[in-house]
């Protein structure tokens, strides 16, 4: 079985097709929205360089209604109201998470009980807050590379329809260090 074979078949559960993106953050430009546009554009650029074309994954930015999608994409800022997400989507749709706080993972996960959603795994970014600072860095490169992997091994999960478990990315001291630099630097300029 080839590679693309195995990715349409979904290695670990049932591949979807329509993933709903659904981004509850306080600013426009926050890290949870950050996290959420960053796997959008690796999920398309996977789903094009493995040659999907009308197996890609179509991804559709929620607003509301849950309704008629395969599986969901919920980012999550510090504190979001989980009462903003959608409700109708269908039984067992499973569920992956970006989250910049790693408390709501538990709050979600139970969400998704209530629900009759499956939880399927969530990346949680431990000092999240400095991620609008180092956004304009290389994604591969050496502030965000922690994050950018993490984000990839999601993507996967979701593309083959497997669990993710939760990852957590917690920066080294440096790259803290680094990272609260250039967020004082860039808040300075604002």
């Amino acid at each position: 079985m080839s590679a693309r074979e195995g990715i349409a078949r979904g290695a670990g559960g049932r591949r979807p097709h329509r993933v709903g993106l659904v981004c509850l953050d306080a600013g426009e430009k926050g890290a949870a929205r950050l996290l959420l546009d960053d796997l959008a554009a690796a999920t398309d650029a996977y789903e094009c360089r493995a040659g999907m074309g009308d197996d890609a994954i179509e991804l559709l930015e929620l607003r509301g209604s849950g309704a008629g999608v395969d599986a969901l994409v919920v980012a999550l800022g510090r504190g979001a109201p989980l009462c903003d997400l959608p409700r109708d989507a269908r039984p067992k749709t499973p569920v992956y998470a970006l989250l910049t706080c790693d408390s709501d993972a538990a709050g979600l996960e139970a969400w998704c009980r209530e629900n009759g959603l499956a939880w399927s795994g969530a990346l949680v970014v431990e000092g999240a807050r400095a991620l609008p600072a180092t956004w304009a860095s290389p994604r591969l490169g050496w502030l965000r590379r922690p994050v950018s992997e993490a984000v990839d091994a999601l993507v996967l999960a979701l593309r083959t329809g497997s669990d993710a478990g939760v990852v957590r990315v917690r920066q080294s001291p440096a790259r803290r260090a680094w990272s609260a630099l250039l967020a004082r630097l860039f808040s300075a300029r604002d």
